[in-house]
């Protein structure tokens, strides 16, 4: 691989943000290649050699590539900076991708824009697919702000960095735009009265409950079954393995569940007790008892009452699902590990709380707990266990 002199006319550049390792490289014209954030350092100077595999890594910057990184820097920790009067190279990019590339550079940190709306403002209405094409091409992004960019209904939409939305709402958050009014109301409650939740807020960025839901609250419940007591990375290949016991992407469906002999449930990694409960939430729900078309207008009492006729699912089982899939902002789960520990850990307290502790304590959040305790699960990578 070529090498370049320190501080040459091109190169490769790797820097540290708040939310992870990202680089970039450059020519003579400008930077005409950025890595976001990735987990780590090894991830991402992979990426960036991909991205420009005729340069290598140089220990001294020329000052506006060293100005550069360090403007990104704060941006992404929660400075909003423009970026506008960074040097880009687009050469070789076609003349609409550079038209859109120029006009979406105007859009300020704090402001966004949905993909029909940069095709009108190109002179292309109608060609949101390929301004949606080019923010998928993008060479530069955060330069090119291409996170700022909505569906026509105002959401996320795709995004094809590493991390996919959740970075892009990542990036959003340190830009100060949350897309969910009730989230925004929530982050800036918590934030008022409580300074402990204010400094991890500030450290881990949007809530993400919620975040790319779907309307499938059968499959959630599945899930959920797949789930209890197993690794993150166990549950998901077994429920992979459970997805392909039929066609399509989706958990077999009640119906399905009847038909498929315990034998092939078992070969995809479910114990005997899981089988007992998949088969159990099939019989509700094809009978009628478990409403799952009306739980979305259910209260949250009513909700876990008829999550908690099945088998297996527990109150736990029935908060999570109000928190994580139908988006409740006010629930407080006060015997799971992670928040308990979390709570000690933030709190300073000298044992584990207690339920009537938990609840003490957090009754300045509502009517955001649900928040209150995902920000707390945070400082303990749990996430509800």
């Amino acid at each position: 691989m070529a090498k370049t002199n320190a501080g040459g006319r091109s190169g490769l550049h790797l820097f540290d943000t708040i939310q992870g390792p990202c680089g970039l490289a450059w020519t003579d014209l400008g930077i005409d290649r950025v890595c976001l954030p990735h987990r780590d350092r090894a991830a991402a100077e992979a990426r960036l050699r991909g991205l420009a595999p005729d340069r290598d890594l140089v220990s001294r910057l020329p000052g506006a590539v060293r100005a550069a990184s360090r403007r990104m820097i704060r941006h992404l920790a929660g400075k909003p900076d423009p970026l506008q009067d960074v040097a880009v190279d687009l050469s070789g990019t076609p003349d609409f991708q550079r038209r859109v590339y120029r006009i979406l550079r105007r859009v300020p940190p704090g402001k966004t824009v949905t993909y029909g709306g940069l095709a009108r403002k190109a002179g292309r209405p109608g060609a949101a697919r390929a301004v949606g094409r080019a923010m998928a091409l993008n060479p530069v992004p955060l330069l090119v702000p291409c996170h700022r960019v909505l569906t026509s209904g105002g959401n996320l939409g795709g995004f094809s960095a590493p991390g996919g939305v959740t970075l892009k709402a990542k990036i959003l958050f340190a830009e100060g735009v949350i897309l969910d009014p009730r989230h925004a109301q929530g982050v800036e409650h918590l934030r008022r009265i409580d300074p402990k939740l204010r400094s991890i807020i500030q450290r881990v960025g949007p809530y993400l409950p919620g975040l790319g839901e779907t309307e499938d609250s059968y499959g959630a419940l599945v899930e959920a079954v797949i789930y209890q007591q197993l690794s993150m990375k166990a549950a998901a290949t077994i429920a992979g393995r459970v997805r392909a016991l039929t066609p399509g992407a989706r958990f077999p469906r009640p119906e399905e569940v009847k038909r498929i002999p315990d034998a092939r449930f078992r070969a995809a990694g479910l114990s005997r007790q899981k089988i007992a409960y998949l088969r159990d939430l099939a019989f509700h729900v094809a009978g009628g008892t478990l409403p799952l078309k009306r739980m979305r207008s259910m209260d949250d009492e009513a909700v876990t009452d008829s999550i908690t006729r099945v088998k297996g699912f527990g109150r736990w089982s029935a908060q999570m699902f109000l928190l994580f899939h139908l988006g409740r902002l006010d629930v407080l789960p006060v015997d799971d590990l992670g928040f308990r520990k979390g709570f000690q850990k933030t709190y300073g307290l000298s044992d584990l709380p207690g339920a009537e502790t938990l609840v003490r304590m957090t009754e300045k959040w509502r009517p955001y707990r649900s928040m209150g305790t995902w920000y707390l699960w945070q400082t303990q990578n749990a996430g509800g266990v």
